[in-house]
């Protein structure tokens, strides 16, 4: 039975989904305030490195972790995340930047704040087509 057809599996890969965001989301303030706070950069420019590997842990741990995909089309399937993730990456550079210079709120809260919404709006409607349970499909 695949995960897509068990309400229970289903659950867990949207738990297990969860948890690689948490963790992609840390690494992205982890980096943004290392960058900020230790190197001196400003919050704009250590945004990009640090959605980066955000970004890089998010698709790992989908496949893996989350979806447990293991095929190989790690080329195909990294070429459509990159895709959504390139979108995803300008709608958050431009989010936050507008974010910063409207609001007087501290830009660890506003990442959170547009990251989240980028995400739910356009990275998770687009992406979660990538990763289905490859498997069943070739049967």
């Amino acid at each position: 039975m695949d995960r897509t057809s068990n309400p229970l599996g289903g659950l867990l890969t949207v738990a297990r989904s969860a948890s690689i965001g948490l963790l992609a989301t840390l690494t992205d303030l982890a980096v943004l305030a290392l960058l900020v706070s230790g190197f001196g950069m400003s919050p704009r420019l250590a945004s990009v490195p640090a959605l980066a590997l955000g970004i890089g842990v998010q698709f790992v741990g989908n496949k893996w972790f989350a979806f447990g995909d293991r095929s190989p089309a790690w080329l195909r399937q990294g070429a459509q995340f990159l895709g959504v993730e390139t979108l995803g990456l300008v709608a958050n550079l431009v989010l936050f930047d507008l974010a910063i210079r409207v609001t007087r709120l501290p830009y660890l809260p506003l990442r959170l704040l547009t990251t989240n919404l980028v995400y739910f709006a356009i990275c998770l409607p687009l992406w979660s087509l990538i990763f289905r349970n490859r498997t069943q499909e070739s049967s």
